[in-house]
């Protein structure tokens, strides 16, 4: 059996087709500066004022800083790769204490993840962060209501800062963890990146995009956010609606 070079052919392949995704990965964007980016343009500026306001005062109650940033799209780019790489690069929660919570939202995808940062995986570990977004966000996003998802979002996870119990659990089915060879193919991908680097800019379309300086958007800007140096670590959940 001549198995060496079919092999050797087969790990080049796959290689190629890992390097190739590394270099078309989208590139992180800048450290928000306000508690709520809107650069898929969806949430009108007077309720973007609002829920910024919001998501700042639940920083000054229980000391966790909980942003929300919406994307028009992925662009192909994978959910759970790309916004633990904006986690790890903005840094949001209190150094040391790690208790940040960044909500995620790619419009033309339909897609969400809610990242939790180490201090916060003991409170909303999960299944809690499932719940969270089935329960609270899904319903308002499916009927185009994007402000009302984020606020239902800071209202939930305000009373899980609290200790509050959350309301009982609706049935569901449990999904499968992932395989073994495909945990392995994305550590053999997140390495890659690292080693090549580069990557595509955040291209927002017709919604807006980012700059250097900073975001630009179509719903809401302004000041106030600064990211304390908080770690993340994959804490959290993703979903869609």
């Amino acid at each position: 059996m001549v198995r060496g070079p079919r092999l050797r052919t087969t790990a080049g392949a796959i290689i190629a087709a890992l390097a190739a995704a590394c270099a078309c990965a989208l590139e992180v964007p800048p450290t928000p500066r306000t508690y709520l980016t809107d650069l898929a343009g969806v949430i009108p500026r007077a309720e973007a004022a609002g829920i910024d306001e919001r998501l700042d005062s639940i920083e000054k109650r229980t000391g966790h800083q909980v942003i929300a940033v919406f994307f028009p799209s992925l662009e192909g780019e994978s959910l759970e790769d790309f916004t633990i790489r904006c986690a790890e690069k903005w840094k949001v929660g209190r150094r040391g204490i790690d208790d940040g919570a960044i909500f995620f939202a790619f419009v033309r995808d339909h897609r969400m993840r809610l990242e939790v940062g180490y201090g916060l995986e003991e409170k909303v570990p999960d299944a809690i962060a499932h719940r969270l977004l089935d329960e609270d966000v899904k319903p308002e996003f499916a009927r185009g209501d994007y402000a009302g998802g984020v606020v239902a979002l800071a209202g939930g996870l305000e009373s899980v800062f609290r200790g509050d119990p959350l309301p009982q659990a609706s049935r569901r089915t449990r999904s499968s963890p992932p395989s073994v060879g495909l945990i392995a193919l994305v550590v053999a991908v997140l390495l890659l990146r690292g080693l090549l680097g580069g990557g595509r800019r955040y291209r927002g379309g017709g919604f807006g995009g980012w700059h250097g300086g900073g975001f630009s958007g179509g719903g809401f800007s302004g000041g106030g956010f600064s990211a304390g140096g908080g770690s993340f670590g994959g804490g959290g959940a993703s979903g869609s609606w």
